[in-house]
């Protein structure tokens, strides 16, 4: 069956459409009820109909949507995979329009805010993403040269944070970081000669800095840190994955903050 508006969609697997655009896909049965349950703003969603007719979860996704008024397709299994971004299509994928947060309020709030400085891995500002909503984050900021934020890769590893979550990507960190103390927030780099992560202390507002995974925190950001902070880890150990690292420092911030 004939999907309309068909090169629309398959446009968006490119950055360049989806920045035109503001708008992205996402994709799996997962992420698709994420979508609904967030209100997340969703142009439309494509549905296989012989996947439909096997998966009684899926089923329960399309009576949701039309429940909600979404726009919905249907079309047969050769087509949709056709438009399918992963291995194993689940039946459904959509398009969804980019949130606006109000970034202002963001940089007021009393919870941790997470910046990313050049984050290259999608797995691992998805995995991020997902953990600083759980650990009660206001929001992320993207400095420059960090991965797209609706990479494909990167929205299927949010499950479902991104639609939640305040995100601002193509972030300049010096300026951001200025505008940060000036609410007078402090700012807590990842550093390997910083405090034991056991023995730090902060007060008043705190936003997380944390680096690329093979070169860290840029130094001239690193400059502008109130404290640094560190892992302690067994020897040979030298380094962990840096959402792994993000998870621990995010919830030690939230267990302070108790």
């Amino acid at each position: 069956m004939a999907i309309k508006g068909a090169r629309h969609i398959l446009a968006l697997k490119k950055r360049k459409d989806r920045e035109e655009t503001n708008k992205y896909l996402i994709e799996g049965i997962r992420l698709c009820e994420e979508a609904i349950a967030s209100d997340a703003p969703i142009e439309q969603l494509l549905f296989c109909r012989e996947s439909i007719d096997r998966n009684a979860r899926l089923e329960a996704l399309f009576q949701s949507a039309v429940e909600k008024n979404i726009p919905i397709q249907q079309t047969d299994w050769r087509a949709f995979k056709g438009m399918s971004d992963t291995e194993t299509p689940q039946g459904v994928l959509g398009v969804v329009q980019m949130p606006k947060w109000d970034r202002d309020a963001i940089l007021k709030s009393t919870k941790p805010i997470l910046i990313l400085d050049r984050i290259s891995d999608p797995g691992n500002l998805g995995m991020m993403m997902r953990t600083a909503e759980a650990a009660s984050c206001a929001g992320i900021f993207l400095t420059r040269g960090s991965v797209e934020l609706f990479n494909p890769k990167v929205v299927r590893a949010t499950m479902g944070a991104i639609f939640r979550l305040p995100a601002f990507p193509m972030t300049n960190g010096l300026e951001l970081i200025q505008k940060l103390k000036q609410h007078s927030v402090s700012i807590l780099a990842a550093h390997v000669d910083g405090t034991q992560h056991h023995q730090l202390k902060v007060e008043g507002s705190v936003a997380l800095l944390l680096g690329n995974e093979a070169f860290g925190v840029d130094p001239e950001l690193l400059a502008q840190a109130t404290q640094t902070v560190t892992i302690p880890m067994a020897s040979p150990v030298e380094s962990l994955n840096v959402a792994v690292a993000s998870g621990i420092l995010l919830y030690k911030l939230y267990e302070l903050s108790l």
